[in-house]
């Protein structure tokens, strides 16, 4: 795939459908040349909570293409995460083909062992090998993005054999695939995009009560900001500017936008001028996309012309005016990389997604947009705020929707849905009163927006039955449902509990340490992500102690026994099932799988503390859940499974993820690789 000029301004990274499509020869007939395959992949939909509404008559879309078909519980990954669970869809194959099985992985080299995105890695230009240029160095490489999901795609052989391919979003897809073959490939990339710094998404939030002179949060900073004559300035701070050369006097800076926000003296109204751009807001209003340029300040010369260096860096911003009287407050989205001119590839081809935006409006782009952590975190959002944020991503992604169901002509298409996951995780309590963490004051104010969600689905189905033809193939999917998340369990305190972890100081001292604290001398397991868990493996990890063979081997065992046995206060089951990652997925690579994976009984989920990569030992083993986030599946594979719904009969009624690769190929007639452990579903696949 040609990269543009400006991907070299990779360097300011550092980290992490549907479509006009092909013939299809083995699909045709007579009365329809060119078949067609819509994929609609909803994360999160879960298989309870679809058939009740499906009983109750309120999913009428999708009970008509269950009643040409069928709807069956589909089975999800294990762990249950989105990462593992597209991959598998994607590759069709479990976690040891593809080597992605949590959120994070760890750097078993390091000490302690740090984490690290499990999806990709965005690496900078070696400023080693550089022109240099007064106080500026030109590098000579620009940036790579890697990603870290091996094995194979699906849509590699469908665009192989001729079969034209557009894919909105699928999550664990970045950087954007690079695919050869006589079918075409379009593919805007989803959950695992960065933002212009480089992570998931930084939001600011100014504020006059906000801690002097900012505090970084969870997910982004709060920002003090005095307030004069009705007048405040705020600073977006954005990427270092690696083109400066660093110096002890001058060391490497963050490029920076300044902007003014203006109250009326009376009104609740106010304008933001930024960069001769001048947005007027109502309180509580969002303001559109707005462009913003970082310069770098690199003066033009024959060899800045010469070798294309951008001299500024675009991202795309939208204002929150939260308050005017008496407190100004403002919240701004993460620096969002601009579709129209991308500082970093989101899209093959490149152009891709400037034309999306050219015909819905500029967009999202991170990989996971509905700013939870600024509701969970702050007073930035409440959740009605945060809902009206979750509209004006669902809108966005509607508009693409409905103009690229226009555009469907034949192959195959898939597109993606998150609104169900992320309202999931945030309102489950509100529909479980048995949940620790219901508000009373609240009520049942929002007990209806997870249904709510559902119903949208249906009705967006709905359009898409509307635009399909007869002979055309349909399958709505989701890649894990859910459960309420009560409590949390502490896994690294069980641990030193039990004496397989040692701590250098005593834990009603370390509450808030990090893994720094951990005697790796004397420590044999360690529990880091949502439902991993190592062995501290001598010749594998930096520190290592427990000997590989009978020892290893005996040591998982008396752990799987004892975790499968702890019981809370009230004598409920904690751990469903422990997982021996030898034994479900032989091929794992040992650098980069947990030895075990948790899966936890409903009700459960690793604690805040265990999920969080900084490994910290609260002094309780249970806590409740107060946390906003409030619904999970980070449970025992079978008891989260998603859906499936298709309107061709399937021939085997426990299909699973690592299934839908293998299908989607044998409706074109095309054999799975090898690799590809998963069983077309469709009787009547070659």
């Amino acid at each position: 795939m040609r990269r543009t000029r400006l991907a070299r301004c990779s360097l300011i990274i550092a980290l992490t459908g549907i479509s006009l499509l092909g013939s299809s020869q083995s699909l045709a007939t007579a009365n329809d040349p060119s078949p067609r395959l819509l994929v609609l992949g909803i994360d999160g939909m879960d298989a309870g909570v679809l058939r009740e509404l499906l009983d109750e008559g309120k999913m009428p879309n999708i009970a008509h293409i269950a009643s040409q078909g069928t709807f069956v519980p589909l089975g999800t990954s294990m762990p249950p995460l989105s990462p593992v669970a597209w991959s598998n869809m994607i590759s069709g194959a479990e976690p040891d083909t593809h080597q992605i099985y949590d959120f994070f992985h760890r750097n078993p080299d390091s000490v302690p062992p740090l984490p690290y995105n499990a999806m990709s890695d965005v690496i900078p230009p070696a400023t080693e090998r550089a022109i240099p240029l007064g106080r500026w160095q030109i590098p000579l490489t620009g940036g790579t993005q890697t990603s870290f999901r091996r094995g194979p795609a699906f849509w590699e052989y469908l665009v192989e054999n001729g079969i034209n391919t557009t894919i909105y979003r699928i999550p664990a897809n970045y950087p954007p695939p690079e695919v050869q073959g006589s079918g075409d490939f379009a593919c805007l990339c989803g959950m695992g995009t960065p933002d212009l710094l480089g992570g998931y998404g930084e939001f600011t939030f100014f504020s006059p009560d906000a801690p002097l002179p900012h505090s970084r949060v969870s997910g982004g900073t709060l920002v003090y900001w005095f307030v004069q004559n009705h007048r405040a300035t705020g600073t977006l701070r954005g990427p270092p500017n690696f083109l400066l050369k660093p110096s002890k006097k001058s060391p490497t800076k963050k490029l920076e936008v300044d902007f003014e926000v203006i109250r009326d003296p009376q009104a609740p109204v106010a304008k933001v001028i930024i960069q001769d751009q001048v947005i007027l807001l109502n309180e509580g209003e969002w303001s559109d996309w707005v462009p913003i340029d970082f310069e770098t300040g690199i003066p033009a010369s024959p060899v800045v012309s010469a070798l294309q260096v951008p001299t500024s860096l675009r991202a795309i911003v939208r204002f929150h005016l939260r308050q005017v009287h008496p407190k100004l407050e403002v919240y701004v989205t993460p620096l969002n990389i601009d579709p129209i001119e991308p500082a970093n590839p989101i899209s093959t081809p490149n152009s891709f997604a400037g034309r999306i935006a050219e015909l819905s409006g500029r967009y999202y782009t991170t990989g996971i947009p509905q700013d939870t952590k600024a509701l969970r975190n702050t007073d930035a959002f409440n959740e009605d705020w945060f809902l009206g944020q979750c509209r004006i991503l669902l809108d966005e992604r509607i508009k693409q929707y409905r103009q690229a169901l226009e555009d469907f002509q034949d192959g195959v298409l898939f597109f993606y849905f998150g609104t169900v996951d992320q309202l999931s995780h945030i309102f489950w309590r509100d529909r479980d009163p048995e949940h620790p963490g219901r508000d009373p004051e609240q009520g049942d104010r929002y007990a209806n927006v997870i249904e709510d969600s559902y119903l949208e689905m249906d009705q967006l189905i709905g359009e898409a039955l509307d635009a399909l033809r007869p002979n055309d193939t349909v399958m709505v999917m989701s890649d894990h449902g859910f459960s309420s998340f009560r409590r949390g369990f502490n896994l690294n305190t069980w641990l030193i509990q039990n004496g397989y972890m040692k701590l250098r100081q005593d834990i009603e001292a370390s509450d808030d340490m990090l893994f720094g604290n951990v005697d790796w001398g004397q420590t044999k397991a360690y529990a880091l992500g949502l439902n991993s868990f190592y062995v501290n493996l001598r010749g594998r990890e930096k520190r290592g102690i427990v000997n590989p063979g009978e020892a290893y081997t005996s040591l998982m065992a008396e752990l799987v026994k004892k975790l499968e046995a702890v019981r809370d206060e009230k004598g409920q089951k904690v751990v469903e099932r422990v997982y021996r990652v030898d034994q479900v997925h032989p091929n794992a690579d040992p650098n980069v799988a947990p030895d075990m994976m948790i899966g936890y009984a409903l009700g459960y989920r690793s604690s805040w503390a265990t999920a969080l990569p900084e490994g910290r030992f609260p002094t309780e083993l249970f806590e409740d859940n107060m946390d906003r986030w409030c619904g999970d599946h980070g449970n025992a594979h079978d008891l989260v499974p998603g859906i499936l719904v298709t309107n061709r009969k399937i021939t085997n009624n426990q299909p699973t993820l690592s299934d839908i690769g293998p299908t989607i190929l044998g409706l074109y007639g095309i054999s799975s690789p090898s690799e590809m452990t998963g069983r077309p579903l469709f009787g009547d696949n070659k």
